[in-house]
């Protein structure tokens, strides 16, 4: 046993063998099929109640021992030719649902634990063994012997060598990644003390050089004397330093070479760690196939699911966040959108239907899509369920693409189901999927294909602790680019167009170039014609975006422990977070898609006309933020026609990135939107000093109370309901927050008012 765990208490290694122990228990119950006598998996079965017994009884959880010991006998008989029967199974999951909670209680909780579990384990213990057991009664007997060829599990509660154990929470990593881990500190510790030997032998030469000076001092003063013995000595001491010379230039080469060996060792050693928190994919499969099988029976419909990418690897926190979301997109697909076999029949369609999950990574990031093959989403019910809510009028929703009507699926307690079930229809909407997934930053979007099926696809980042980049230079700082959104770097020729403007040719077109500085620190850098090293990003769809960015020299790829920056200092544009280089030196980390932003908003203002924007800043003027492009136009034009000036944003990041390098009278924003929500946005701009006085006017389909308060204890001067939107009610607020507009009529006002 590893010494970190030397510190643990029994009860506690109990736990953790009851928590590894279950989630094996379910799996390869979900894995039995009716009637099935696969040797394989019925020995499994036994050893794992077997060890989950011998656990227990040392720790004196007998009513947990007389369960697993009515478990172990059932799964003997069946290896004795008493197969277990779907039912059965159902009594033994239920068992490991009880057991399940072995792993969370505390050594002080167990015995009430026990006293309230007592009667629901005295009736598993009769289904599974066909007699009535009393609460106290002890286990008569231990457990068929094994066959000598066979190993047999201790009683002991065993450990699993590669726990590492923190005070905060258990992180299981493989054996092999521990045993690496193990050889390269051993590795450092061996290089380690071998820098100090080379240092010793290194300061050996120093002395002897130091005292070859002062001899070298000495000889000069006694040579007046005795020219002769003053060039012996100093033949002599010529020699001596040639030999300190070329044996310290032997020293020189194998301190380089360890030091280049060091700092490999330690690299690897560093991303050994970092993955460790990784963790695959399919450690939350087992709850979800439990979850699949339970619905579906109880519903009365025939599901497979289907799952490919097990063996991805997930940051351990963001994998455990995974958990509900997708048990709760698994219950929506469950009760919403699969039909009955007969419906199925009807529909044309194999009465099986099926649900499908796969994680992969793509650009770096981590993408899941859940899919079934069921009804789809009934756009005009759910766009008639939002009117007739009060959060949107008639006319507008009208106006909604298909996407934009999906979204309101993501509102809290949305639902186009009017009764209530033990399934769904409580009031719990897909909000609870959205929000989690953005807590961590990432986002969820809905396909949908009418009588074909529903799709959720989702994108989140793989780890928040380690990121592979492209460091580069920019106006001598040195900058990290996450390499999963680089598309290319490239030596291009820059040309300078009739407007002013600079570009590059690729291929058969010229696209505009512009310096990453002037989009980092909205600072207007001129491009000089002539030969310069430009790079592309990947946009959000993966494609390759129409801007070249110039850049002084590329430095190398590496990877980087991603550090998040400091919250007092709010979000920095055009900044994703933060690492350190060798020399423990801050450096910041790109954000692309907020890169990208900036330079078309500056491509734009370049290209524009100079005398609207000398103008600009001087004009009252009003940022809305609106994840849906019907909603965001609506408003434009609702102030466009009332003379304000108006710039849109997509959301919250692209607002906060515009708040930065431009003026605003007032802010109107979405609550929910991806990237950073309305309510994040507020709390950023009431952080910051210069925009602390910003006027803020919230606009939400959610017109709870309890929603109404978070907006304005957030920092929200008002809160308004777009169900309940009124063009002069909407208009009057912001005349109270930044008075009546004060612009001239211009072209694009009249096109508003039209």
């Amino acid at each position: 046993m590893p010494d970190d765990l030397d510190d643990l208490s029994i009860y506690d290694m109990f736990r953790m063998e009851a928590e590894e122990q279950v989630e094996h228990l379910q799996s390869r119950l979900l894995a039995l099929k009716d009637g099935d006598t696969n040797e394989v998996t019925l020995r499994n079965l036994m050893r794992g109640a077997h060890s989950l017994k011998g656990a227990a009884r040392v720790v004196g959880l007998n009513a947990a021992v007389r369960l697993t010991h009515a478990m172990e006998e059932r799964f003997v008989a069946a290896q004795q030719g008493h197969a277990i029967s779907q039912p059965e199974v159902d009594i033994l999951l239920r068992a490991v649902d009880v057991l399940r909670d072995l792993s969370t209680i505390s050594e002080d909780e167990a015995p009430a634990w026990s006293e309230s579990q007592d009667s629901t384990i005295t009736t598993l213990v009769t289904e599974l063994t066909g007699e009535p057991a009393a609460p106290d009664s002890t286990v008569p007997a231990p457990a068929p012997e094994i066959s000598p060829s066979e190993t047999v599990e201790s009683t002991v509660p065993t450990v699993d060598a590669t726990d590492k154990i923190t005070a905060d929470f258990n992180l299981r990593i493989t054996s092999q990644r521990f045993d690496r881990i193990i050889a390269m500190s051993s590795d450092n510790l061996v290089q380690s003390q071998s820098l100090v030997r080379l240092q010793d032998q290194m300061q050996q030469i120093q002395h002897r050089l130091e005292r070859l000076v002062r001899s070298v001092a000495d000889a000069r003063r006694k040579g007046a004397r005795d020219p002769q013995k003053q060039a012996a000595a100093l033949n002599t001491i010529m020699a001596q330093g040639e030999r300190d010379r070329a044996r310290l230039g032997v020293l020189l080469q194998e301190l380089n070479r360890m030091v280049y060996t060091h700092e490999l060792n330690s690299e690897r050693l560093h991303q050994e760690v970092l993955h460790a928190r990784l963790r695959p994919f399919g450690d939350v499969l087992p709850n979800l196939r439990r979850l699949v099988r339970d619905i579906s029976a109880e519903m009365g419909k025939k599901v497979r699911l289907e799952v490919t990418g097990e063996r991805t690897e997930v940051d351990r926190d963001i994998l455990e966040k995974l958990r509900s979301p997708l048990e709760h997109l698994l219950r929506n697909a469950l009760d919403h959108g699969l039909e009955t076999p007969t419906q199925r029949v009807i529909a044309g369609k194999p009465e099986e239907a099926t649900i499908r999950l796969r994680a992969w990574h793509a650009n770096g990031r981590l993408a899941i899509t859940l899919s079934d093959d069921g009804n789809g989403v009934n756009i005009a019910a759910v766009s008639q369920r939002a009117i007739d809510r009060g959060l949107v009028r008639e006319s507008v929703a009208s106006l909604l693409s298909d996407a934009e009507i999906l979204e309101f699926l993501f509102l809290p307690g949305f639902s186009t189901r009017t009764e209530v079930t033990e399934i769904s229809g409580r009031g719990f909407g897909l909000d609870v999927v959205q929000s989690t997934v953005h807590e961590s930053g990432g986002s969820v979007r809905i396909e949908n294909s009418p009588g074909l099926g529903t799709t959720f696809h989702i994108s989140l980042p793989v780890t928040r602790s380690l990121m592979r980049v492209m460091r580069v230079e920019i106006e001598s700082e040195i900058y990290a680019i996450p390499l999963s959104r680089l598309s290319r770097i490239a030596s291009l020729m820059v040309a300078r167009e009739d407007d002013g403007s600079s570009t590059v040719e690729v291929g058969d077109s010229r696209i505009p170039v512009i310096h990453m500085m002037s989009a980092l620190q909205n600072t207007g850098i001129p491009l000089q014609p002539g030969l310069a090293k430009v790079l592309f990003f990947l946009n959000e769809k993966a494609r390759e975006a129409p801007i070249a960015f110039q850049i002084d020299r590329v430095v190398d790829e590496t990877t980087v422990a991603v550090r998040q920056l400091d919250p007092r200092l709010g979000r920095m544009a055009a900044i994703a977070a933060v690492t350190l280089t060798e020399q423990n030196v801050p450096m910041l980390i790109v954000e692309p898609d907020d890169i990208l932003r900036l330079a078309q908003k500056r491509i734009a203002q370049s290209t524009s006309d100079p005398a609207s924007q000398s103008t600009t800043a001087d004009r009252g003027s009003i940022l809305v933020v609106d994840d849906s492009g019907t909603v965001r136009q609506m408003i434009r034009r609702t102030l466009l026609r009332a003379r304000y000036q108006v710039a849109t944003a997509e959301h919250g990041a692209e607002a906060w990135n515009l708040l930065q390098v431009q003026h605003f009278d007032l802010l109107v924003s979405d609550v929910d939107m991806p990237e950073m929500n309305g309510i994040e946005l507020v709390e950023h701009v009431r952080g910051n000093s210069r925009l602390s006085h910003l006027p803020i006017i919230l606009l939400s389909y959610k017109g709870r109370e309890e929603d109404r308060r978070r907006g304005l204890e957030a920092g929200a001067d008002a809160y308004v309901t777009k169900g309940e939107f009124q063009e002069q009610a909407f208009l009057q607020i912001v005349t109270d927050l930044v008075g009546p507009a004060e612009l001239p009529a211009t072209p694009e006002h009249a096109e508003g008012a039209a």
